[in-house]
């Protein structure tokens, strides 16, 4: 699936390979062999890799399973509906704004309370119908759907519901193939890469469970496949909670975790049973790690390149950093056989 996938998005206007850095003087001054980071920061140059569910999600839902996609069959083929509608707190909904430019559609898009204005308007700008609400995000997503249902809609978010229906359910799992384009490109950029950990930001679980399950696949003939790290902010930790119980757990109320994107409560009943068997780990990060990780990219060693990285993209590097430089946390190194 993923081949096919990454192939539709070489068809989309603008499309361009991004940059798949080895922060090589980090991983030296760390003590581990190297430190991969893939940058999304340049894709469509969007600043945001969420482009990649949506758009191949729309086209997946307009010209139903086949051998091959391409924009342009997508594009002359038509949709019923009238108008694309999600929840989002910022990426999601800028990617899709930009799906519906692509298309010649309408974009409706709902915000949750606390939204900087300036992610609003960055939607608008693309010319997205926005509505920020005095609910958190997960509450955004129901007043979405029930939108979607009511003006001709089409429902696209990249989490799945428990009252989602057979086929409420398609766009969630077209949204979550369309972001293993990430890693497909990544091992053809470096096909001889072999990663020992990979560390993913949770959210819903969506992007997550997909290329934890890319990755599971890969390497499921290897005796020590790689082990896979989730992590969420510790306001919205709702797959970290779950880890602990062994059930489905929710996170509700206000969440202001600078890592905005992050913050989501209920994960995606879709990437909840994914990622319980692929991955190994969940940490849950309070602010300081995001940060941390920010300044790293922005500044880093000699040799290394700057990543200007918004504070959900950095919170992973952020982890690994605190992971190998605090003493406090060899327990934690040794369990992982990070080294």
């Amino acid at each position: 699936v993923s081949k096919k996938v990454l192939d539709y998005h070489k068809s989309l206007p603008g499309y361009k390979v991004t940059p798949l850095h080895n922060y090589k003087a980090l991983a030296s001054k760390l003590g581990v062999n190297s430190i991969w980071i893939k940058d999304e920061s340049k894709r469509f140059d969007l600043n945001a890799f969420k482009v990649l569910g949506s758009s191949f999600a729309l086209a997946r839902h307009i010209l139903g399973e086949r051998d091959q996609y391409s924009y342009e069959a997508a594009k002359s083929s038509g949709i019923p509906e009238s108008v694309l509608v999600s929840a989002t707190d910022g990426n999601h909904g800028f990617g899709l704004a930009h799906v519906g430019n692509l298309f010649g559609l309408k974009v409706k898009i709902f915000m949750p309370q606390g939204t900087e204005p300036e992610r609003a308007e960055r939607i608008s700008r693309l010319g997205a119908d926005v509505d920020v609400l005095d609910e958190n995000y997960d509450e955004c997503v129901q007043v979405a759907k029930r939108f979607a249902a009511q003006h001709q809609g089409l429902f696209v978010q990249d989490t799945a519901l428990e009252s989602d229906t057979e086929d409420e359910l398609k766009i969630p799992l077209y949204i979550m193939q369309g972001y293993m384009s990430i890693l497909q490109e990544a091992f053809e950029q470096e096909p001889e890469l072999r990663p020992t950990h990979v560390f993913l930001q949770c959210g819903v679980g969506s992007f997550a469970s997909s290329l934890a399950a890319f990755i599971v696949n890969k390497f499921r003939n290897e005796e020590n496949p790689p082990v896979i790290i989730g992590v969420e902010p510790s306001q919205a930790d709702c797959f970290f909670r779950s880890a602990q119980t062994g059930q489905f757990e929710i996170v509700e109320g206000e969440m202001n975790s600078i890592m905005a994107g992050l913050c989501c409560g209920v994960p995606s009943t879709m990437a909840f049973p994914i990622m319980r068997e692929t991955i190994s780990w969940f940490a849950s990060c309070d602010d300081a790690i995001s940060r941390r990780g920010m300044r790293i990219m922005a500044c880093p060693l000699p040799g290394d390149p700057s990543i200007i990285s918004g504070e959900s993209g950095a919170v992973t590097l952020g982890f690994v950093y605190t992971l190998l430089k605090s003493d406090r946390h060899k327990y934690l190194r040794d369990a992982m056989k990070l080294n």
